[in-house]
């Protein structure tokens, strides 16, 4: 049997949420394959880039579409409820949510969309009418399980594999939650991706707190075998009235966020700007526990000389004395030495060297 297609998975999640309790991701996904019996051969059937089973992801971007038409709403990461223009839309009844159906029956949808084609115009775009504009940072981390996804072979070993990436976001959005100077922190996940927005501070103490928060997620990452990258910038932002975020500061992130070739999140150039005033001048680290160090950037087969990354081996180092970061190297080698993946194990050899950078003396 053939993976149902999008309109039949945005149909079941609508009425499946639409009891109006919160519901988490995990259990959505399950109970869609329940009510449209997809088999288990279908359902371990991961994608070859992200390595991640497609049924999951195909009922994300089915949830995000709900979300971006504003018949559902975040609670918190990974779980949502019914809105009241939801309700307003089940009571119709509807048989086949389509992208038809969502443009006439959502001015959110339509607005977001437009939104998402002008993305692209560059850094002057004009925001979208009723935005809200604010200054704050944005940041965009891609998480992948880095391991063979044929190891172990089928079954549980593949849902093990699978499952880790779907874990390490609601980590990072717990880390981000839990720092109070992130003021009006949205943290929206989207398959392998995570979009996180702050406010409420000068950008630079957003900044600082950001890598404050969300350095223990890189550790944990490497841990699981589970590539975090991302990208921080900030700037000015646009946010509508769906919760779309647009502007530049946005668009700064998503465009940088793969391109280093390693696991760890950098800063944009506008934050590379922001983190070299508010660090000692002339410093390779900020001292007193700052969470950024000077780094040249792997990007392709060269590199952005003096960029500014999260020091998450000095932080850890820092924190637990050295004795997990000798351990954390010692993964990096075993990774080294088993993944087949010629690019995994390109960016575990640049985070290896990223680190030994980070522990040696200023």
């Amino acid at each position: 049997m053939a993976l149902p297609p999008y309109y039949d998975l945005r149909t079941a999640a609508l009425r499946l949420i639409g009891d109006g309790r919160v519901h988490r991701i995990r259990d959505v996904i399950d109970g869609i394959a329940a009510e449209l019996d997809v088999g288990r051969a279908d359902r371990a059937l991961l994608t070859p880039k992200m390595r991640r089973r497609k049924f999951d992801i195909d009922v994300e971007s089915a949830v995000a579409d709900l979300r971006r038409a504003a018949w559902l709403e975040n609670t918190a990461l990974g779980r949502f409820r019914i809105t009241a223009e939801g309700r307003a839309i089940l009571a119709k009844g509807p048989k086949r949510i389509d992208a038809r159906f969502l443009r006439n029956n959502s001015a959110a949808f339509r607005e977001s969309s437009r939104i998402r084609r002008g993305s692209g115009k560059g850094r002057g775009a004009a925001p979208a009418a009723g935005g809200r504009e604010f200054d704050g940072i944005a940041a965009v981390i891609e998480v992948s399980a880095a391991g063979d996804p044929c190891a172990g072979g089928a079954g549980g070993a593949r849902a093990e594999v699978d499952d880790k990436p779907l874990r390490l976001m609601r980590h990072i959005g717990s880390l981000l939650e839990a720092e109070k100077a992130l003021g009006g922190l949205v943290a929206a996940a989207f398959s392998g991706t995570l979009f996180i927005t702050a406010e409420g501070a000068a950008r630079e103490d957003l900044l600082l707190a950001f890598g404050r928060a969300v350095w223990p997620a890189v550790v944990y990452g490497i841990r699981e075998d589970v590539q975090v990258c991302g990208c921080v910038a900030g700037g000015r932002l646009v946010r509508t009235a769906e919760n779309w975020v647009d502007g530049p500061a946005a668009r700064e992130a998503a465009a940088n966020s793969d391109m280093p070739r390693w696991v760890g999140i950098s800063a944009a150039p506008s934050a590379n700007g922001m983190l070299a005033a508010a660090m000692p001048r002339g410093a390779r680290r900020g001292g007193g526990g700052a969470p950024y160090i000077r780094h040249g950037l792997p990007i392709g087969v060269t590199a952005e000389q003096g960029a500014w990354a999260v020091d998450w081996p000095g932080l850890c180092d820092r924190a637990e004395g050295g004795r997990e970061v000798e351990e954390l190297v010692g993964i990096i080698d075993d990774r080294l030495g088993t993944t087949p993946d010629i690019g995994a194990a390109v960016r575990w050899w640049n985070t290896r060297r990223f680190c030994e950078n980070a522990l040696a003396a200023p």
